[in-house]
């Protein structure tokens, strides 16, 4: 489409010639573009003073409605209306949040192989959601000193954990000066989960800025009375890292925007695709996946948040010490072995029913402490119930062997062990008590125990008490002394490849080769 100064100039070269064809060869346009436009000029010229003033006003213009849309294809608008369709069902079962925005629909029609606009995408979706005269907000862009802000805040969000949908916490910081983006998740928004992500968040930089930035969180704010004032947990943080900390005002998220923005950024970057996962551990993998992507791309004049984070580094304190990011409380131990925290049974060994234990409380697991020894270990279930772990009721079922079969303890052991107990020790429940605790006195764990039994399995040995004692136990002490906690993997290969020598040669058994799996043992 032409200006309206090449349209002047067809026009001043016409009254001067007199002659299109003369107009199209002095200003090297086609014919039929002169041809439309004088046309136009004299059927203005016409229609009097005004008209033409009008039209020499106007914009040159084309007809368009007519014209096929290229890019913007039939099976581009399915794609896009399938991840609509996707966005209403996140809507209907309460996850808004991790619903697609124009700019996810466009990258994942990008990564897709369609070449397509980012307007266009826009345009289509305005105009099939009835929204296209809505209003745009406008920001006003600050400023900020490098190494000195860094944003705090949590996200809420749903993901399915395991086959189970889960209501998860994130934890997310961003530097004022770079957008540097990191995310955490955790079971809980509370004091534990707050010191937890600091202290993870500043070990992966290395320093610490200057100031943290919060809003009115529980976890931050103590009291409103007279003033904000930090809660215990803040105070901690600020003596053992020395950065000071700044609230903002109610209702106020503007004061912190690039972690408000960040917050709804991330989570629908990291989530609005994929939300299952089989463990956590798994989604937080994909969290830092997704964040380091989102801090490599580069900004054209000013580099990616990675490239400024180095110029932010320079300018933080030091990472001298960090602090213990757990709730230390004492807990008495009911008649079921175990102790209750947040509506929560975690088993402790059943020798200590009626006594008073100490409980180290973090974000992600419990430790139970009994005169200065760590009795227990669990990580933290985000279900209320029970977790309990059959080696700390040998003692009691050493007296009831006919209660374990049906002991909630079993149920909640590994399929492996729950098999080992059905298969070959249901008839002889005694025989497999034995088997824990000489487990247990070995130093060994239930995975070691389950690793011997796939293997046994493997090489048509049949696990029977006698068999472990000859293939997991050993015959000789110098053997059993190498396979404590720690050992390496060739240690636990070779002396089980030794053990498994012995019982073949005993069973008349020829081996050729002997593939041991490498596992590990690991402190209990």
């Amino acid at each position: 489409m032409i200006s309206m100064v090449e349209r002047k100039d067809i026009i001043s070269a016409y009254e001067r010639t007199k002659s299109m064809r003369a107009v199209s060869r002095e200003l090297g346009l086609s014919r039929k573009t002169v041809k439309k436009y004088v046309l136009e000029y004299l059927s203005a010229k016409s229609g009097g003073d005004e008209t033409l003033v009008a039209y020499l006003k106007s914009e040159p213009s084309y007809k368009s409605a007519t014209r096929e849309k290229r890019a913007l294809t039939d099976e581009v608008c399915r794609m896009i209306d399938i991840c609509l369709k996707d966005n209403q069902e996140k809507r209907d079962r309460g996850d808004k949040k991790l619903c697609m925005k124009a700019t996810d629909i466009h990258a994942r029609l990008k990564s897709l192989g369609y070449k397509v606009s980012y307007p266009s995408v826009c345009n289509y979706i305005r105009t099939t959601l009835g929204n296209a005269d809505e209003l745009q907000e406008c920001f006003i862009r600050q400023s900020y000193p490098p190494g000195r802000d860094c944003e705090f805040d949590w996200g809420e969000l749903y993901l399915t954990i395991g086959g189970r949908r889960m209501k998860l916490y994130m934890a997310v910081f961003t530097l004022a000066y770079s957008n540097h983006r990191s995310a955490y998740l955790f079971l809980q928004q509370d004091t534990q989960a707050y010191m937890e992500s600091h202290r993870l968040y500043f070990n992966m930089l290395g320093k610490v800025p200057q100031r943290m930035v919060y809003d009115n969180m529980r976890v931050a704010v103590a009291s409103f009375v007279g003033g904000k004032h930090p809660t215990d947990a803040l105070i901690r943080m600020e003596a053992a890292y020395s950065f000071s900390h700044r609230f903002c005002n109610a209702r106020s998220g503007n004061e912190k925007g690039h972690v408000e923005r960040s917050v709804e950024f991330v989570r629908r970057k990291a989530f609005c695709e994929l939300d299952s996962f089989d463990t956590i551990e798994d989604a937080q993998e994909h969290l830092v996946r997704t964040c380091s992507e989102l801090n490599y791309p580069l900004c054209t004049y000013e580099g990616s948040a990675e490239q400024k984070l180095e110029e932010e580094l320079k300018c933080m304190l030091p990472l001298k010490r960090e602090i213990g990011s757990f709730e230390q409380q004492s807990y008495h131990v009911d008649k079921y072995g175990t102790i209750v925290v947040r509506g929560i049974h975690y088993s402790v060994p059943d020798n200590l029913v009626g006594k008073k234990v100490t409980v180290f409380n973090y974000s992600n697991k419990i430790v139970v402490h009994h005169d200065k020894q760590v009795v227990a270990t669990h990580e933290k279930t985000p279900v209320s119930g029970w977790k309990l772990d059959l080696m700390h009721y040998l003692s009691t079922l050493g007296k009831k062997p006919g209660s374990v079969a049906g002991s909630t303890a079993l149920s909640m052991a590994s399929k492996d062990l729950q098999e080992l107990f059905n298969d070959h020790f249901a008839d002889s429940p005694s025989d497999f008590i034995l088997l824990l605790k000489k487990t247990r006195e070995k130093g060994l764990t239930l995975e070691d125990l389950e690793a011997s039994h796939c293997l046994m399995c493997s090489c048509g040995v049949n696990p029977s008490l006698q068999a472990f004692d000859l293939f997991l136990f050993g015959e000789k002490k110098q053997e059993t002394d190498k396979l404590q906690i720690g050992a390496s993997s060739k240690e636990i290969e070779a002396y089980a490849s030794n053990s498994l020598a012995s019982i073949s040669a005993i069973l008349e058994v020829k081996t050729e080769t002997i593939n041991t799996g490498g596992y590990a043992t690991t402190e209990s």
